[in-house]
């Protein structure tokens, strides 16, 4: 059904504009209530609201026969208490955009994403032709416009959730940012920021999105992210993993502000060292920051097996290639002078490699950026020691029994 009267861009019917503030007033407040109208008291107050005429009954039945004379006899009716448009709301373009939403909104919980954009695009050509209009606005025509810009909000946010869910994230990832913007904790629309932009600009993009998201939720609400966010956050990594770094059996616990710290440090550091006693989680921290290394490609050199320091370039050489990449090289603290000198080599001949290192000390370089690693937070360490616990029991061997 199409739409015959436009109260969102140049006030018209079925072609024919309508002038003159009052009149156009006057359709705006029979517009937001087509079923029942207005009262004559209600229309009187919204068109004279300063100083009202002396005469207010009749000061109304001569704006209505104007906008009668324009529009034509037909579209505003006299009922018990006032006056009713009578115009079905799909002809209506303000009563159509809240038919349009709904509708996008019920086909989108039904799955139907095809059908939710195609009504969430609808509903936005209503607005083709709108005019800037007063934002601050008081007459009547003015308010029922800035009402309406909750709607167009609601469509357009339908729309970018609809192409990013049909699988259209070049053209879902800009609305969708915007939209990020206006509703920073709606984890829905994030999530499917998250698949756009990963698509769209690479999983480290999203990646850092999320890091973002999460910090500020723990620093402003204590709390993380929700299970879908989380889930993704998982695929995110899993498709991030650049090459050459071994995927954990197990997840791992209490060490996600460890991560984001080293990570950032290697963002702005040549060298970043992860000091700290044996057993805390080194190596294992290492790790999980090389799988959200941005270098495509990681070399990871154990080097708890080299006896002596001038072994150690020759262990390293057989792993690193040409090209921007992450070289990790775990447990030095026994060969800590033989990987100094050869990191001091390393930053000074090559721009695109960054080192982390794990150790029980650092090597001592102007390059290098230090982290020490702390205790696990008790509660983490709980559920560490659980997780153990619930392991496979170890096989002991027989006793008093020969082969």
């Amino acid at each position: 059904m199409a739409v015959e009267l436009i109260l969102l861009g140049r006030v018209s019917y079925r072609g024919r504009e309508i002038v003159g503030p009052r009149q156009c007033g006057l359709l705006a407040l029979l517009a937001g209530d087509l079923r029942t109208g207005c009262g004559t008291a209600r229309l009187v107050d919204g068109l004279w609201p300063d100083e009202r005429p002396e005469h207010p009954a009749k000061a109304l039945q001569v704006i209505v026969s104007r906008a009668r004379a324009q529009a034509g006899a037909d579209i505003i009716v006299r009922t018990a208490g006032g006056y009713r448009l009578v115009v079905p709301a799909p002809q209506l373009d303000t009563a159509a955009a809240l038919l349009h939403a709904a509708a996008a909104e019920e086909l989108a919980r039904a799955g139907d994403h095809g059908g939710a954009l195609d009504r969430a695009e609808e509903g936005l050509a209503l607005w083709a032709s709108a005019e800037p209009g007063d934002p601050d606005g008081t007459d009547p025509l003015s308010v029922l416009r800035a009402e309406l810009q909750q709607t167009r909000q609601s469509l357009r946010a339908a729309r970018a959730l609809a192409l990013s869910r049909l699988g259209r994230p070049a053209e879902a990832v800009g609305p969708l940012t915007d939209l990020a913007r206006q509703r920073p904790r709606d984890e829905a629309v994030l999530l499917e920021l998250l698949r756009a932009e990963a698509a769209t600009a690479g999983p480290a993009a999203a990646l850092a999105r999320y890091g973002a998201y999460r910090g500020q939720l723990r620093e402003e609400l204590g709390t993380d992210p929700g299970p879908a966010l989380q889930d993704a956050h998982q695929r995110l990594l899993r498709a991030k993993a650049p090459a050459g770094v071994p995927h954990e059996p197990n997840p791992l616990l209490g060490r996600d502000d460890d991560i984001a710290a080293v990570t950032a440090l290697l963002a702005t550091s040549r060298v970043t060292s992860v000091v700290g006693t044996g057993g805390l989680g080194k190596t294992r921290l290492a790790y999980a920051v090389s799988r959200q290394a941005r270098q495509p490609l990681v070399h990871l050199v154990a080097l708890a097996g080299v006896a002596a320091d001038a072994d150690v370039a020759q262990e390293v050489a057989a792993s690193l290639g040409a090209g921007p990449a992450l070289l990790v090289l775990d447990n030095c603290e026994h060969v800590v002078q033989g990987v100094a000198d050869l990191v001091r080599s390393l930053v000074a001949a090559t721009r695109d490699v960054r080192v982390l290192t794990t150790s029980r000390a650092p090597l001592g370089l102007s390059s290098e950026s230090v982290y020490p690693l702390p205790e696990l937070h008790p509660d983490a360490a709980v559920e560490l020691f659980r997780q153990r616990a619930r392991g496979p029991a170890r096989r002991r061997p027989a006793r008093g029994r020969g082969p």
